[in-house]
């Protein structure tokens, strides 16, 4: 059996954007020795929370404007298409604007209340930076509704050689500590920025229609909450862990989040970035794109699980590399974090069912009660357990969000869901990771190559088992070819 054309497509610009988006997430992986060697714990605890404010700022500037915009490009051409994208553009800059001001009109009573130091005017750095980085977000957003994937990647390079460069010279040679970071991402995203209109006004040379942008909030504010919740989902548990422990704890947690986020950077991203956009436009056609979705479905959950069990494996190793022996105590953590955002990024499934029937109530509401639920788990598991009821919240949210997502989404019937291959996938992850723990209580010594060996008993139980067969090696066949063809 031959793999789907559609997948084909959304395999390789998966691929392409998995490898944009890890250069972008590279940056925060690389950068990590630079924090370890050059900040205390204190310092880098700091940074793990202005992160916090970061994702939250970045993430509500665009008021679910992008995904309007994707939703309504499709039915549109010629110059109304235009219109649709300055619209949607507009909306974001002044919406940005409005947002960034009043977040510097009241930084100094956001310092207190969340008790992060502003000495050289640290905050106003971290919210222009939110707001350029919104900017540059957009482009890249159209880039994948274009699907420009080659081109996408080459900005994200050139990027990502920026920060990371302009970041080491502030902190190891210039000695800024903190604020340097800041400096370097405000003088990044301005350039990027600065390109970005540049592009807009000379392949969109349109005004902003009130039509459009009517259409766009109506469509896009709605979804304010859903769009919230990963940032409340994945972040907030921060908060808390600052409220009830210390700075220096939220630091070291920080470090295993960053490498539990690994499967965020290969999958749940990429993923996103290639059916985001591309949903609107395949998810008309009933019979073949139900068959489209539950193989995309099937592939996330199968990806997901195989690196799920590789951090099982290698988490002591990635720490011990990129950190010093102080951060080793949570390394543990790394798969179970890995767990959370693998199971929220369903949701990306989800969505497409709310979406393409324009139910975005559906998605109002869920979004509201994963927000409580993370909220009140957050307070009472980390005020109790610390550092290991953050991660047990995290979980238990995203499931929790999952299975109100299936609930609120049974009324659309849009899709149907693989339910015995995911489950069948998840057997098999779990029976290698405790075969893995049984033998390590036996003080078994696994080398880099023995846990290896153990990691390709995934693939070769899966084939055992019938899990996957020929279809998916062709699959994967037609991948590698036509990747080395574009190369």
């Amino acid at each position: 059996m031959k793999i789907r054309p559609k997948i084909k497509l959304f395999g390789y610009s998966t691929l392409i954007y998995g490898m944009a988006n890890l250069l972008t997430k590279l940056a925060v992986i690389t950068l990590v020795p630079l924090y370890t060697t050059y900040l205390s714990v204190h310092e880098v605890g700091l940074i793990v929370f202005l992160e916090m404010v970061e994702l939250f700022v970045v993430t509500i500037i665009p008021i679910g404007c992008i995904n309007a915009m994707w939703r309504f490009l499709p039915e549109e051409k010629g110059h109304n298409k235009n219109k649709i994208i300055i619209s949607a553009f507009t909306v974001i800059m002044v919406s940005g604007l409005v947002i960034t001001f009043l977040l510097l009109f009241f930084q100094n009573n956001i310092s207190l209340f969340f008790g992060i130091p502003n000495d050289n005017n640290l905050l106003f750095f971290v919210f222009v930076s939110c707001f350029l980085q919104s900017m540059s977000h957009f482009i890249y957003s159209l880039m994948q509704y274009k699907n420009q994937s080659v081109f996408y990647l080459i900005l994200s390079l050139a990027q990502f050689l920026s920060l990371v460069g302009l970041t080491i010279y502030l902190i190891v040679y210039s000695g800024t500590g903190i604020i340097g970071i800041y400096y370097a991402k405000v003088a990044v995203f301005l350039t990027s920025s600065i390109c970005i209109f540049f592009i807009l006004i000379k392949n969109a040379p349109v005004l902003p229609s009130f039509k459009f942008i009517k259409k766009i909030l109506i469509f896009g504010v709605p979804m304010i909450p859903m769009i919230l919740l990963m940032p409340v989902l994945n972040v907030s548990d921060r908060y808390f862990l600052k409220l009830f422990t210390s700075i220096e704890e939220i630091g070291r947690y920080g470090i295993a989040y960053k490498f539990g986020m690994l499967i965020n950077m290969f999958l749940v991203i990429p993923i996103s970035r290639s059916w985001g956009p591309q949903m609107f436009q395949v998810g008309k056609s009933e019979e073949e794109n139900k068959k489209i979705h539950q193989d995309l479905t099937f592939y996330y959950s199968y990806v997901g699980w195989f690196i799920i069990v590789g951090l099982s494996f290698f988490s002591d190793t990635i720490i011990s590399i990129v950190a010093n022996k102080e951060y080793l105590t949570v390394a543990w953590l790394i798969p179970w974090i890995s767990l959370a955002y693998f199971v929220g990024g369903f949701k990306i499934f989800f969505l497409a069912s709310a979406s393409l029937t324009d139910r975005t109530d559906l998605l109002v509401k869920t979004g509201l009660l994963a927000i409580i639920t993370n909220i009140v788990l957050n307070y009472f598991l980390i005020k109790n357990y610390g550092v290991e009821g953050a991660v047990l919240s995290t979980i238990l949210s995203n499931f929790i969000l999952i299975l109100l997502l299936l609930n609120f989404t049974k009324s659309v019937n849009q899709f149907s869901w693989p339910m015995k291959k995911i489950v069948h996938g998840a057997i098999i992850a779990c029976f290698i990771i405790i075969l893995f723990k049984t033998f390590q209580e036996f003080a078994i010594d696994y080398t880099f190559v023995v846990k290896w060996i153990l990691l390709m008993m995934f693939p070769i139980l899966s084939l055992f088992t019938k899990l996957i067969g020929e279809k998916e090696i062709n699959g994967v066949k037609y991948l590698w070819h036509f990747i080395f063809r574009k190369l």
